[in-house]
This record gives C-alpha cells, sequence and structure tokens, in this order.
C-alpha cells in the first residue's frame, strides 16, 4: 500500500555538521562491530554481503536513486541487523516520499534501542532516528472512510486490506493518490480515488448500494428462481396435449395433400379441357375429399401449434390474473374458409 509518487527533490542527507552519517559509519557496524551479539550468528558470506549492499545504498542514496538506495539497505538489514542499516532505509523512504514507512523505521530503532556496550555509531544511529522521527511526522496523511449504514463492511487501500477497527477513524497513509474500495455482503462494491497531500487529514463516505433479491456479488446476471404452481402444471400438461394434437393435424394434412396431388396429377392428364368423362366419377370425388381432409388436417394442426403458443405464454400470468380472465379458443370450419376464435 503506497501511492506511486515523484522522489522528492529534497536530499535526505542533511551536511556533515548536522549529521554523522558517512560511508565510514556504514563501514564501521559492518566491519569493526561484528562483535555485537547480534551479528555473531551471521556467516562470514551473510556479512560481506551486507557489507557491499551496504555500499550500494550509501552510493545510491548519495545520487537520490532512492528506490535503489532503500532496497539495497534493506537487504542489507536482512542479512545483519544494525540500527544505522535502518535508519539509512528510513532516509532513502523519505526521498520516495513514503514518510509513514519511514517513520516505523525510526520507530522500530527507538524501540530496540542498543546495549550500554554497543559501538558509538550505534548510539548515534539511535538518536539521529529520534530526530528523524519528529521530522517525518507532520507529513504523514490521514484519512477517514465512512461506510454509512453497512455491517461489517470490507476495505483496503490500494490493495493492502484495513481491519474493520480502523474503519470510521483516522487511519495513517503515505501522502500520494490512493485507491479505496469498499464492498459488502449484499452490497454492490465501490471504488474511488483520493489525492492526500503531507500531512492532510481528509474523511470520505462511500455509499454501498443494496443487490437486489435476484443478485449476488460476482453474478453478472441475475438469477431467477421459478416457481411452479398446479395451474401452471395443469397449463404446461395442456400446452403438451394442445402440441401433440397440432402435430397429428399437420401430419394428416400433408400425407392426404400428398395423396390429392397425386389424384390430382391423374385427372389432368385424364381429363383434357377439363372435362372428365362418366368413369373417373369416383376419383375426382376422392381427390375432392382428400383435398378436404388435407385442409382440416393443417387447420388443426395451426390450432394446436397455437394453442399450445398461448398457455406457454399465459402461464407466465399472476394466479389472480389466471382466475380473472378466461382463455377460450374455438375452430370453425365454413364452406370456403377456417378461422381461429379465441377471447384471453
Amino acid at each position: 500500500m503506497h501511492a506511486a509518487q515523484e522522489p522528492s527533490k529534497k536530499h535526505p542527507i542533511r551536511n556533515s555538521g548536522q549529521h554523522t552519517v558517512t560511508f565510514l559509519a556504514v563501514s564501521c557496524a559492518l566491519v569493526m562491530c561484528v562483535t555485537a551479539p547480534s551479528a555473531l550468528a551471521q556467516s562470514d558470506s551473510d556479512r560481506a554481503t551486507a557489507r557491499a549492499l551496504a555500499e550500494e545504498g550509501y552510493n545510491a542514496l548519495r545520487a537520490q536513486r532512492y528506490d535503489v538506495a532503500e532496497d539495497r539497505f534493506r537487504r542489507a538489514d536482512a542479512l545483519v541487523h544494525a540500527p544505522t542499516l535502518v535508519v539509512d532505509e528510513g532516509r532513502a523512504l523519505i526521498g520516495l516520499g513514503r514518510y509513514l514507512d519511514a517513520q516505523e523505521k525510526f520507530e522500530l530503532v527507538l524501540r530496540e534501542g542498543v546495549p550500554d556496550a554497543a559501538p558509538s555509531v550505534w548510539k548515534s544511529a539511535v538518536a539521529e532516528a529520534a530526530k528523524l522521527r519528529e521530522e517525518v511526522k507532520p507529513k504523514v496523511a490521514w484519512l477517514t472512510i465512512v461506510v454509512p449504514n453497512v455491517p461489517h463492511p470490507r476495505v483496503t487501500i490500494s490493495g493492502r486490506v484495513i481491519p474493520e477497527a480502523a474503519i470510521g477513524v483516522k487511519f495513517a497513509l503515505n501522502p500520494g493518490t490512493q485507491s479505496v474500495q469498499v464492498a459488502a455482503d449484499g452490497f454492490g462494491p465501490q471504488t474511488q480515488s483520493i489525492g492526500l497531500g503531507e500531512g492532510s487529514e481528509q474523511t470520505i463516505e462511500i455509499t454501498l448500494i443494496p443487490l437486489s433479491p435476484q443478485k449476488s456479488v460476482g453474478d453478472s446476471k441475475p438469477k431467477f428462481r421459478v416457481m411452479r404452481t398446479k395451474d401452471s402444471e395443469s397449463s404446461h400438461t395442456a400446452a403438451h396435449i394442445a402440441f401433440g394434437t397440432g402435430a397429428v393435424g399437420i401430419a394428416v394434412g400433408a400425407v392426404t395433400g400428398f395423396l390429392a396431388l397425386k389424384k390430382r396429377s391423374d385427372l389432368k392428364s385424364a381429363c383434357p379441357n377439363g372435362q372428365c368423362p362418366q368413369s373417373l366419377e369416383s376419383t375426382l370425388k376422392s381427390y375432392h375429399s382428400l383435398g378436404l381432409v388435407s385442409g382440416i388436417g393443417f387447420a388443426v394442426g395451426l390450432v394446436g401449434a397455437a394453442t399450445g403458443i398461448v398457455l406457454l405464454s399465459s402461464d407466465g400470468q399472476s394466479s389472480d390474473a389466471k382466475r380473472a380472465g378466461t382463455h377460450q379458443l374455438q375452430l370453425r370450419v365454413g364452406p370456403s374458409s377456417i378461422a381461429l376464435q379465441g377471447a384471453f
């Protein structure tokens, strides 16, 4: 949780008259003072590597390459822990504008202290940590995050999870742009960016919107639960029957239509100019009968399909609407027409 910033233009190393930090001090901490209790357990390789890292860190600090300096001092301290290294790491953090992190480094040196028999350069590092801590304290930013009417919100700031105890009260941060993400069960998450100046104190209120009952966190589409009643089950059964009847009607219409077309072809070749001999009278009657049956079959098929569709669509209506309304379908076959009538 560190906001990206431009390195501070102010060099974190003061003049030699004000500070005692020189490469000689770093060398003393790692060469002359390896007999300190905390260094006895380290190997020769660890101490040699730490010395090299400390030298690289000091050179980077002088060149205002604060990111490199912070990395080298942190690695050196991990190999051979010494207050001088921690203080110099804090100086690099100041150069990066990470005042809160620098303050914590100085606090660490003050909490640990040094033994009475410690080298003088270590004691000087403790005194320097106290001075630098007071310098960076006013530059630490504070942010209060308020999430009204939401139980147990989950808050992260620039990827760092914030304890629930710190929500609604001032929370210390490094200055810069911070990304605040807030989420909670049953609510849609919210994200907000905020710029924090050095030493600023700000309060933001983030209101979460409750999710609808059909949605949950992470769902891309609403989920619906379909409840079937006895009426809807009856409608489904009737619709299936209607579709089955329609299918039979269409099949009958297709078969009889095919036969009618075949007889029509025979009659056309045997009845020039539309005049059929007496011997083909039965064939002519059969042709007309098949045509009528085919038409009725197709009509029944269409009515069955329409009825099934109506029953399925009416299943989505409420029970009250179903009780209030009626569904009636009638097929009327006339001498020259077939009609479907209904009331819904």
